[in-house]
């Protein structure tokens, strides 16, 4: 009789880890008998070790010398060692000795290590890892260690396993590709057929091949490299895959990213039961005891057991806790809140944002299962109470059209095409025309140059409501991308009133100085009152509000529409560089590698990368790391005159280095340079124009505090003068009488003066401004305007 996934239930529940459990393997036996012990390796950078007793599993270890999250765990059975690899970049290897205990630490691939497997000689082990490449580790008696590195994949080796027959190695990567090696490390041969990343591979009897991925299909290969079978029937992401050869040489099972463990005949190529749903989002690892019974490692942070032997079984009160809790999760992936399925609604951590609009509505999906509605309101989100439904009733009650869940004034049906259905339009009174058209362009993959058109469509049916003149975007206005401003290439802010800015990339409010980081929802974090000194400063402004959330999101967007010739990388690429925009990032190595990784994308789609750097430099010793290994000027100059979204980024990412020693030897190294394209920009948004202003404000401070040098001096007054013959905004105009007061108070400063004064256009402005109260926002300007002339 064929075995079946639908004689297994819930054996045991191990818990003791904190986060997501990545991985899981079975190591040695106990001893009399007494059944084997697991290993599983968490998010939370440990390993623990889990003895049985009885029909549980106790916890007896916990190896924690990995300064990462640990990624894979492999027991190489015929030296006793458990293997743990890591996002730290390294290998440890622990020998069995009165439990385990640290063999040594393989160090050299340069990223983090996401596949192991035993390699072809003894004491040896192949890796996979993020840098591209598989490497096979030889350790001799000694402890001296070689290694062969095998290259040629184009994104990281997602897999790895050897043919001992053939005595080859075969890598799988998230360029799709499986490539079989030589034992010295020759390619021979590329199996192309996935349409997605390979995540895990299994070397079968008679050189055959098993392989699964983000595709969710498993494939089967024959000897001569052909994909003669397809196993289908997981609906997201296969991450792992085992044998149980306790059931038979053809019985494997697999798990995924769709909640569920499956079980399969490979060689018929049938799914052998039911699938095991999990209460957890991911299945991550899988690993198979020798009696059967099956182990695996979700995002949830439990390591499950699971036996067909009704002895070894569950209670049922336990049984009953996890049928619910399965239960649970089975009515999160169905259930609909207005025909929004629950599970696309966001969790709490989406009241972490601060909201676009006064009145603006979210629904929130908390972790009990219920949907919540929130309102913002005086910078907060408030509860309104729980959603057990649609929220507006029909057309005829509420005068609103519902729309995948979600309340309209308008749905229009728009035609594009002759022989296709019309698709939908939704739009409220109030909203930007061209919010709702950019947003329904982008998501349904229209041409760019339909956006007026559309967006006047709209204005022409929604019963005059008033449309927005593009270059004066309101400050509620959100870009449909990323949830910020939208930026509209040689816009102004035509009235002066820099209030109410939002980030046109991340949606975070302007983002504030260094002495004061709370996000708020004016520019002006820093009032200065009237009467107060506005000169000379001396403390450093750098840029530190992020909505990493929404960085997140955009890198994916674009990751997702990149090839793996073009860059596109793994998810736990943009995890991990993601951690770079921590309030005090560390210095971690493997984040820094992504960031690097990341910087090589086309510079169209640079913006959140570079983002992401100019906090990251922030820290002297990351700033320091990536200058002498990758050479930050490098890196950020040639963007200076590429994209408006770069050239913000890259201003940006020049200002927070001033902040220390190390930046600022590199930055006025090659200021004149630096200046003198930072000088071209000619117009651009509120944003770009505080950015200016506050690198001139930096380069000026390290004047004030240090020797004065006439001229950096002169460099940074042309620089602030060609600035102010543009610049409307007010803050931005602010930070640029900063920096001229502050070189007017260093020996210099005469010659500061003489160079303004020279400039008729500049001196008009700085004499309106400092006559022409505007209301509260002006007051500063004002006061600052007045402040210069006198010094002058």
């Amino acid at each position: 009789m064929e075995p079946s996934l639908d004689n297994f239930k819930l054996s045991c529940e191990l818990l003791g880890h904190s986060m997501d459990v990545r991985a899981v393997a079975v190591a040695g036996s106990v001893p009399d008998g007494g059944g084997q012990i697991i290993v599983s390796g968490s998010r939370d950078k440990s390993a623990k070790l889990w003895r049985p007793s009885g029909n549980e599993y106790l916890e007896s270890l916990t190896l924690q010398d990995h300064k990462n999250f640990i990624s894979y765990i492999y027991f190489l059975e015929s030296e006793q060692w458990i293997c743990t690899a890591s996002n730290d970049a390294t290998i440890c290897i622990y020998k069995q000795e009165n439990g385990f205990v640290p063999l040594l630490t393989l160090k050299g691939h340069t990223s983090t290590v996401c596949a192991l497997a035993g390699a072809l000689q003894p004491r040896s082990l192949i890796s996979g890892s993020w840098d591209k490449t598989a490497r096979v580790w030889n350790i001799s008696e000694t402890g001296e260690v070689t290694f062969i590195a095998l290259e040629g994949h184009e994104a990281a080796v997602w897999a790895v396993t050897t043919l001992p027959e053939q005595r080859k190695y075969v890598t799988g990567g998230a360029d799709k590709n499986i490539y079989y090696w030589s034992e010295k490390g020759e390619k021979l041969r590329l199996l192309k057929g996935h349409t997605d990343c390979v995540r895990s591979l299994i070397g079968l009897e008679a050189n055959t091949l098993l392989s699964c991925g983000n595709d969710a299909i498993i494939r089967f290969w024959n000897e001569d490299g052909e994909c003669v079978r397809q196993l289908s029937g997981h609906s997201n992401y296969i991450y792992a895959m085992a044998r149980n050869q306790a059931l038979g040489d053809q019985v494997v099972v697999s798990c995924g990213e769709d909640s569920t463990l499956r079980m399969w005949n490979v060689i018929t190529g049938s799914e052998l039961g039911a699938p095991i749903l999990h209460p957890a989002i991911s299945v991550w690892s899988v690993a198979c005891l020798k009696n059967g019974d099956i182990v695996t490692g979700c995002s949830d942070g439990v390591v499950r057991v699971f036996t067909q032997v009704p002895a070894r079984q569950a209670g049922e009160d336990t049984l009953r806790a996890f049928d619910l809790a399965v239960a649970t999760r089975k009515s999160q992936m169905t259930e609909e809140i207005g025909g929004v399925k629950k599970t696309d609604l966001p969790g709490p951590e989406a009241l972490l944002s601060n909201g676009t609009r006064e009145g603006q509505t979210k629904m929130v999906r908390h972790p009990d299962g219920s949907v919540k509605a929130y309102s913002w309101d005086m910078g907060n989100w408030n509860l309104i109470g729980d959603v057990t439904g649609a929220t507006g009733g029909t057309q005829a009650s509420s005068g609103k059209k519902l729309y995948e869940g979600k309340e309209y004034d308008f749905v229009f049906n728009v035609d594009i095409s002759d022989t296709a259905p019309p698709i939908k339009l939704p739009y409220n009174r109030g909203e930007d025309p061209w919010q709702a058209a950019q947003a329904f362009i982008h998501r349904h993959e229209l041409p760019q140059a339909y956006l007026d058109q559309v967006a006047n469509f709209i204005v022409k049916n929604s019963e005059g409501a008033a449309p927005v003149v593009q270059s004066q975007a309101p400050s509620g206005y959100q870009d449909p991308f990323t949830g910020g401003s939208r930026y509209v290439p040689g816009s102004s802010n035509t009235n002066m009133q820099s209030g109410g800015n939002v980030d046109p990339f991340t949606g975070s409010s302007s983002y504030s100085t260094g002495s004061n980081s709370n996000s708020q929802s004016r520019v002006d974090v820093n009032f200065v009152r009237s009467g107060d000194k506005h000169f000379p400063v001396s403390s450093y402004r750098t840029f530190d509000t992020c909505d990493a959330s929404k960085v997140l999101e955009k890198m994916k967007e674009f990751n997702n529409k990149l090839t793996p010739s073009d860059g596109k990388v793994g998810e736990e690429v943009l995890l991990a560089v993601i951690k770079l925009t921590e309030p005090s990032p560390e210095l971690d190595l493997t984040s820094l590698e992504a960031l690097i990784i990341l910087l090589k994308w086309p510079a169209a789609m640079l913006f959140p990368v570079l983002d992401i750097l100019r906090l990251a430099v922030r820290n002297e010793a990351i700033f320091s790391v990536l200058n002498n290994s990758h050479s930050f000027l490098g890196i950020v100059i040639p963007q200076l005159a590429g994209s408006a979204a770069n050239q913000l980024m890259v201003v940006r990412c020049l200002a927070n280095s001033l902040g220390h020693a190390a930046g600022r030897q590199q930055v006025e190294s090659r200021l004149p340079q630096i200046i003198e394209l930072i000088a071209g920009i000619r117009a651009g948004s509120a944003n770009l124009q505080i950015a200016v202003a506050t690198f001139y404000l930096n380069v000026t401070i390290a004047q004030t505090l240090g020797v004065a040098k006439s001229e950096v001096c002169h460099q940074v007054t042309s620089g602030v003068v060609e600035l102010l013959k543009w610049a409307k905004d007010l803050e931005a105009c602010y930070r640029s009488m900063q920096a001229i007061g502050n070189l007017t108070t260093t020996p210099c400063g005469q010659e500061t003066i003489a160079q303004v004064v020279s400039v008729d256009y500049v001196m008009d402005k700085l004499r309106e401004l400092s006559s022409t109260p505007q209301g509260e926002n002006f007051s500063k300007v004002n006061s600052a305007g007045n402040a210069l002339l006198a010094a002058f």
